[in-house]
């Protein structure tokens, strides 16, 4: 636990925070934390959050997303092994054209889900915030993609099934602005 507060600590010394598995309310409250912590640092001009999440709790998503929206840094992401779900929106809050997914990444586009459970009058109320939750989903990806409006969005990324995209697929709806290795070896052709 010890080596792992350390490796935590130099890494945001570095600016770099590092999201990995399935959001819930520890990973929101030690994120959020961390950037929060760099931004008060002044140590670096911008924060490196590197994302390998199949997703997990949207209000939690969400939390983190408020806190990136917060940093006076720019917060770049970079995607990897998986980016899922509410993953994928952490991902999609990057700044503007320096979100990168690595080459073999898996991007999962989705409707949420929620189970919910109660008597029916309990089951109607907690319909407002279902409701409530799947348009600021919607308003996420319409203002972090290249998707013109909700019914491209309904016959593309938010259909009734799972959509799975490659990297060069979520660059061109928009979620992402390049594939890493793509980008190396542009840069490389342009140098020799």
């Amino acid at each position: 636990m010890a080596l792992e507060k350390g490796r935590e600590s130099a890494l945001k010394e570095l600016g770099i925070i590092y999201v990995s598995g399935t959001i819930t309310e520890s990973t929101a409250e030690r994120v959020c934390t961390e950037i929060i912590e760099v931004n008060a640092s002044r140590t670096v001009d911008a924060i490196q959050m590197i994302i390998n999440s199949p997703g997990g709790s949207v209000t939690d998503g969400f939390a983190i997303i408020d806190m990136m929206a917060w940093s006076a840094l720019p917060i770049r992401t970079t995607g990897l092994g998986m980016l899922g779900s509410m993953g994928l929106l952490v991902f999609m809050a990057g700044a503007k054209g320096q979100r990168v997914l690595t080459p073999r990444v898996s991007v999962l586009s989705h409707r949420y889900s929620w189970w919910v459970m109660g008597s029916h009058s309990q089951m109607i109320a907690r319909r407002k915030e279902e409701d409530l939750v799947h348009q600021r989903i919607v308003d996420h990806y319409l203002s972090h993609t290249t998707v013109a409006d909700v019914g491209q969005l309904q016959q593309t990324l938010l259909r009734d099934v799972d959509t799975w995209l490659t990297a060069e697929e979520a660059v061109a709806y928009g979620i992402a602005d390049v594939v890493e290795g793509k980008m190396l070896r542009r840069t490389a052709e342009v140098t020799s």
